[in-house]
């Protein structure tokens, strides 16, 4: 590991599009196994890469930022479940306690983490979209994330299969056009 390096393992919980001087690239929010929280930046995304999945990465400090050197998809963890969230209702009092419903179920559950309590709405009813963690230990937010993120990050998938997909067509036919150039000599 070189100097100013870090390994994580964790779950991405946030792939936000971004532009600097005039290029794309992606801020990823990650909560590590031990519950710490990293905003990361990556130029360009795997194709596995999805939200909530589990990941293995390599971190460098670059600017006050941190760059993202290596990841890989982590093996033997489950990925994380997206699903809509009605919250009804947020009582701020000794500490934070958000109600309401995920596939139409009631539930209750103290939110401890200072940052989930600052992206919650100010209003209620309020519609998010959460990446839950459930195990034999009850549900746990990792994330929260508004309507209009979470369509910015379905259209940026969107856009960025699209152009996957463009580019495996163009390199297809600048190898055709290089092999028929090559012929030509022979």
């Amino acid at each position: 590991m070189r100097l100013g390096e870090r390994k994580v393992a964790g779950y991405i919980t946030l792939i936000e599009p971004k532009t600097r001087r005039g290029l794309i690239e992606y801020r990823l929010r990650i909560v590590t196994l031990g519950g710490e929280r990293i905003t990361a930046y990556i130029r360009e995304l795997p194709p596995w890469l999805k939200l909530g999945t589990p990941a293995d990465i390599t971190v460098v400090h670059a600017g006050g930022r941190l760059l993202i050197n290596q990841i890989s998809r982590k093996s033997g963890l489950r990925g994380l479940r997206i699903a809509p969230i009605m919250i009804d209702e947020v009582a701020r009092e000794a500490f934070t306690v958000m109600s309401g419903r995920i596939d139409g179920k009631f539930f209750s559950i103290p939110i401890l983490d200072d940052y989930l309590v600052s992206r919650l709405p100010d209003e209620t009813p309020s519609k998010v979209y959460g990446i839950l963690s459930e195990s034999e230990g009850g549900l746990r937010i990792l994330e929260l994330i508004s309507e209009r993120e979470y369509r910015i990050f379905i259209n940026a998938s969107r856009i960025l299969n699209k152009i996957i997909e463009n580019e495996k067509k163009i390199n297809e036919y600048v190898k055709e056009l290089l092999e028929d150039y090559v012929k030509e000599f022979d």
